[in-house]
């Protein structure tokens, strides 16, 4: 695994997306020379390092997430993936020009369902487990209309503690009625995920964007997995309950 250094394109970043980030589209020359289509996200070096390792390690699991790049501006160093160059569910489903309310609602139960029944949720939502993820949304799963591609984790390893403690990919699946299915493949999921991926991706980082200490804590995580994603689900005692 390694992360490249690219150089941004003078003049070449626009606006991008509908998130909270303010990415940038952009045009980045890689080492070799080559032009690439990128979203550039200009955040803390702690955010930055849980997009590189994320990416890093959520692809060697075998997710479909953009490629990976560390990119030297005038503040430090940014992080950019690949321009996948389609929307987010949260654009194709045109979610937001709904009106609150009942129409909304029955879209994002529409864009929940959609998300079920993705062959890669499961290991997905079990990936979020174990990067800590607490900010899956509509908004950062990219789906051409036949695949999906994962992006933002930025708020992973950590850096989402003031966020509510969610695997959202899980909340989706009870929305939609899925729940049991979901659970039990990403519970096999969580087993068979390759543990030396971690320090792989973690040195990879480190070379890429300085000191990386968040490999333990994943690795911890990865170690009770199972049990981390059975919790996210609603138990038989607690249908049980008043």
């Amino acid at each position: 695994m390694k992360i490249e250094v690219a150089t941004l394109v003078e003049g070449s970043e626009s606006d991008a997306g509908d998130g909270i980030t303010d990415a940038k589209r952009c045009v980045l020359t890689l080492p070799d020379g080559t032009l690439r289509a990128a979203v550039l996200k200009r955040a803390p070096l702690g955010h930055v390092a849980a997009e590189c390792f994320s990416a890093l390690l959520l692809k060697a699991w075998g997710l479909d997430v953009p490629t990976p790049f560390v990119v030297q501006v005038d503040e430090g160093i940014a992080f950019a993936s690949a321009d996948a160059g389609y929307p987010s569910l949260k654009q194709r489903l045109g979610i937001n020009a709904l009106p609150e309310g009942p129409l909304r609602d029955a879209g994002i139960k529409l864009a929940a369902e959609l998300t079920s029944s993705f062959a890669s949720t499961p290991l997905a939502l079990a990936a979020d487990e174990a990067i800590d993820n607490r900010d899956r949304n509509l908004g950062n799963i990219l789906w051409d209309g036949a695949a999906e591609t994962w992006i933002d984790h930025a708020m992973a390893l950590g850096e989402g503690a003031h966020m509510n403690d969610l695997n959202k990919l899980a909340t989706m699946a009870v929305m939609a009625g899925s729940a049991e299915a979901v659970q039990a493949s990403a519970i096999a999921q969580s087993l068979a995920l390759d543990r030396s991926h971690v320090e792989t991706a973690a040195q990879a980082t480190s070379d890429a964007v300085g000191s990386f200490e968040k490999a333990n804590f994943v690795a911890d995580r990865v170690a009770r997995l199972g049990m981390l994603v059975l919790a996210r689900f609603p138990q038989p005692h607690d249908l049980l309950s008043p």
